[in-house]
């Protein structure tokens, strides 16, 4: 990995910024589908402001956030985390939407992305503990969130099937990962 930059700015993302954040989120949801749960065919023809509850504005106690890494004025990052809603799990929120564009990977913005989430989730009021699911196959994410502190607890097997064309599927296996705070 090549030195931290300097030049990133980790920010909430703000509701004028959604379009950048769908533009980069329809990005990832092309590049990588097996990295999340969404596909690009439903979520392409969403518009902007459907985010919009991603951000977290009504969430009093914390823990649902946007969180971009701008270069400039270009949002080259994004992070989120969904706090539970119901209240025997309100203790947990999950990270997701974990993204930096081809370009500026290898920089260190990555893990600028997780710490500053923990950071973020730790002022939230009761917040206990965040989870995660990333593929098995993603071997250099799954060293950052470790490197970030998250430990493994599970794998769940078949949890993305991509079908290619007819006959054609593949599956990829989730490893759910827990960073107590």
């Amino acid at each position: 990995m090549v030195g931290i930059d300097s030049s990133v700015r980790i920010a909430r993302i703000a509701p004028a910024e959604l379009s950048a954040y769908k533009k980069l989120r329809d990005e990832g949801l092309q590049l990588h589908p097996d990295a999340f749960d969404a596909d690009i065919e439903s979520e392409r023809a969403r518009p902007p402001e459907s985010y919009l509850g991603r951000l977290g504005l009504s969430e009093t106690l914390g823990g649902t956030f946007l969180l971009g890494a701008w270069v400039e004025k270009e949002l080259v990052g994004m992070i989120g985390l969904e706090r539970q809603s119901l209240q025997k799990l309100r203790h947990s929120a999950e990270l997701n939407s974990m993204m930096v564009s081809a370009r500026h990977t290898g920089k260190g913005i990555g893990l600028m992305l997780v710490n500053a989430a923990i950071a973020e989730a730790r002022h939230s009021i009761g917040l206990e503990q965040i989870m995660l699911r990333v593929s098995t196959s993603s071997e250099s994410a799954i060293r950052l969130y470790e490197r970030a502190g998250f430990q493994a607890c599970g794998v769940l097997p078949h949890a993305i099937k991509l079908v290619d064309a007819p006959g054609q599927v593949r599956y990829f296996d989730k490893l759910t990962m827990v960073l107590i705070l």
